[in-house]
């Protein structure tokens, strides 16, 4: 009878040794999963999931024969070689030397970009406003369109463009005021030059500046076409 409680005993306090190894080899591992998610950082660029390809045009000046007014303009071809259909929503902007930035169509009359459509031969080319929709897959289906911005002042040396809309890439980066989180997107950057006075330059294509579309500091992803610089991927 005594070797029956014995045994008992010795099987209660087993039990109770087991539940409490168990519980504490639960809770070391929750703390140690706890620490390790708490010290390992957000991952700050996401995976990337599409990107378009695209043809770039010139940048060049036009001047309105009705009233005189100039602007930039700039063509592009864009196409869908990933797996699915897509809505392309381009924004594309140019910023001066000044400081000053342009977004493409504010101020400009849809009479002038008919004109342009006349001028170029191409009745097919779509505004930044026709443009956004679908963009279907295969080479078949690219669409072709054209940026234009009122050309007010043209004592201007260095002209930058940037086109965001190309890639589903992004990175998220704390903003240094508020510490908020903060999107920036995968962007074509394009560096010309303005050599003497754009005006009596006419229709002529603005140059690329080489140097700054050269992959170095400034510009870790290079892009090409034709096999030579033709900008850069950023993140803005």
């Amino acid at each position: 009878m005594v070797q029956m409680r014995q045994t008992a005993v010795s099987r209660n306090f087993s039990s109770r040794i087991f539940v409490l190894l168990a519980a504490f080899s639960a809770l070391a591992t929750t703390m140690s999963w706890s620490t390790a998610t708490a010290a390992a950082p957000a991952a700050s660029v996401s995976s990337q999931d599409w990107e378009l390809g695209i043809a770039p045009g010139d940048l060049r000046l036009y001047v309105d024969p009705v009233d005189g007014r100039r602007y930039w303009y700039f063509t592009y071809t864009v196409t869908n070689l990933t797996e699915r259909d897509l809505v392309f929503a381009p924004r594309i902007e140019l910023f001066m030397d000044s400081g000053k930035i342009l977004r493409s169509g504010r101020g400009v009359p849809s009479r002038t970009v008919g004109q342009l459509r006349k001028l170029l031969g191409n009745p097919l080319l779509e505004d930044q406003n026709r443009i956004i929709g679908d963009l279907r897959v295969g080479k078949e289906n690219a669409r072709t369109g054209i940026a234009v911005w009122p050309a007010e002042n043209l004592d201007i040396t260095e002209l930058t463009l940037f086109f965001q809309g190309l890639s589903s890439d992004r990175k998220v980066v704390q903003h240094p005021g508020s510490g908020d989180p903060v999107s920036l997107y995968r962007t074509l950057r394009r560096e010309y030059t303005v050599p003497g006075d754009p005006e009596k330059r006419g229709s002529q294509p603005l140059p690329l500046d080489s140097r700054k579309n050269r992959r170095g500091p400034a510009c870790e992803y290079e892009f090409q076409a034709g096999g030579k610089s033709a900008g850069c991927w950023i993140y803005r």
